[in-house]
């Protein structure tokens, strides 16, 4: 049996309002939060698209400079979507996105404030791919996170819903067969919203390295 085509949804077009900054911008490690996460996504999707709203062309401009430099072999694996409804709201975004991906039998669906999640994440979330299922969701201590997977069957559902939909009303239907997936990274909870929790997600990071360095 061949390996599913797994390509990816980044949705990085809102306001990023109560951070006072541009969060898919933001520097983690001299990275941003934008290409920081593609990496990761390049490593186990085949492409990664990338919808885009509000300062799209900054995004836009990242994306260039990180992976279509003239020698990169990544530059046909990255694109850009503007939405010009962002804001109308993320599952307009997702619409967006999905339009152009009908080449997918997976879908992996990210949001761009979660930069923490380490490779091998990406690594144990797609090995949980089983055709019997049409959602996978990852579960840290009993709270269902992101990012999540759903296979080719859940995406006539979205296209054909109205663009104020949400995604928790296409996992909750009854037609979407689910499987909760247990895992041990916290940073699927993570919710970089303010200064105040990029300010604690950096600490919880340089705490981690220390212990992490040799002694």
């Amino acid at each position: 049996m061949s390996k599913p085509v797994i390509n990816a949804l980044l949705i990085s077009a809102g306001y990023s309002g109560r951070m006072g900054d541009f969060k898919p911008l933001i520097k983690l490690d001299n990275k941003t939060f934008v290409s920081t996460i593609t990496e990761k996504l390049l490593s186990v999707c085949h492409e990664v698209t990338i919808v885009t709203g509000y300062r799209n062309f900054n995004v836009e401009e990242e994306i260039r400079n990180v992976f279509h430099s003239e020698n990169n072999e990544l530059v046909s694996r990255v694109k850009c979507l503007f939405n010009p409804d962002y804001k109308d709201g993320m599952f307009s975004s997702v619409q967006i996105g999905l339009a152009t991906m009908q080449n997918s039998d997976w879908v992996l669906f990210h949001f761009v404030d979660q930069p923490g999640l380490p490779q091998s994440f990406y690594e144990e979330l797609i090995a949980q791919i089983e055709d019997r299922y049409d959602w996978i969701q990852p579960v840290y201590e009993m709270k269902e996170g992101h990012p999540v997977l759903f296979k080719k069957t859940v995406v006539p559902k979205i296209l054909e819903s109205p663009s104020n939909y949400r995604m928790k009303l296409i996992r909750g239907d009854d037609e979407v067969r689910k499987k909760y997936w247990f895992t041990d990274s916290k940073y699927i909870l993570e919710d970089i919203d303010t200064q105040d929790d990029l300010r604690k997600f950096i600490d919880e990071k340089e705490e981690v390295n220390n212990l992490n360095e040799p002694r």
